[in-house]
């Protein structure tokens, strides 16, 4: 049965007294202290830092660092910059930042974040074996890490054995960008989709982690029931993912 409120995901900053024991929380590294998340650690199991390992944007991290190694191209719903793998220097850039979330802040891991760029329909695709030989250096530089693959089924023949669970987005849901509503999705778009991922999660046996987003609590009730017979970890919450999820 789906596990609602096992998890914990948000990029804005939260009061550490207010995320308390979830299975997984994940944050921007950037909003917290080292004490706060010793504290958040206390009191839920895994702590999962956010890296997107496909795109970048002035708020991010790394940015200063990374902005002469980016494709042609935008993400315009993100306004973020497409990053090129394809340079060793950046590999170093992304190692590094990796080692401050892990070693310095002492998060338990990463959420990794726009893998489904480097498949067969992303604007990465060509580079997809640069972004395997970057997961396989995190992993042989940070053996015990936690590591979450967000979306990137299509890889996962090469990346099960590299990380610890998988992340699935909008398998009910589906937000349309471009007139800034919140939808469902069909029964029939919705069941191929639930039929799919139960097929990988056999193939694979890792934890699955669903993100869906909604407004109303009608919309999010319905996400639960749809889903409440798989085993899979669900979260419900606002699309910009700034603050903790609230329904109308």
């Amino acid at each position: 049965m789906a596990k609602h409120n096992a998890v914990f995901l948000c990029y804005g900053k939260i009061p550490v007294e207010e995320i308390t024991n979830y299975e997984y929380v994940i944050l921007e590294a950037s909003h917290y202290s080292a004490s706060e998340i010793a504290i958040l650690k206390q009191h839920n199991q895994f702590l999962l830092a956010y890296i997107s390992l496909g795109e970048f944007n002035k708020y991010t991290s790394f940015y200063d660092k990374a902005k002469n190694h980016k494709l042609p191209g935008m993400n315009k719903n993100w306004n973020s910059f497409y990053l090129d793998l394809s340079k060793q220097t950046l590999h170093e850039v992304l190692l590094e930042d990796v080692k401050e979330k892990i070693l310095m802040k002492g998060f338990h891991g990463l959420f990794l974040d726009n893998i489904d760029n480097y498949c067969s329909f992303g604007e990465q695709k060509k580079q997809q074996h640069y972004l395997i030989s970057l997961l396989q250096s995190i992993r042989k530089k940070f053996p015990t890490i936690h590591l979450m693959q967000n979306a990137g089924s299509e890889i996962l023949d090469i990346t099960n054995k590299l990380i610890n669970s998988v992340a699935f987005e909008s398998v009910i849901t589906n937000y349309n960008f471009a007139k800034g509503i919140y939808r469902l999705r069909n029964e029939e778009n919705y069941k191929e989709k639930t039929s799919y991922l139960k097929t990988i999660q056999e193939k694979y046996t890792l934890p699955f982690i669903i993100i869906e987003y909604a407004e109303r609590k009608k919309d999010a009730r319905k996400i639960v029931r749809k889903l409440k017979k798989y085993d899979w970890h669900l979260f419900i919450g606002q699309i910009d993912l700034q603050n903790k999820p609230f329904f109308k």
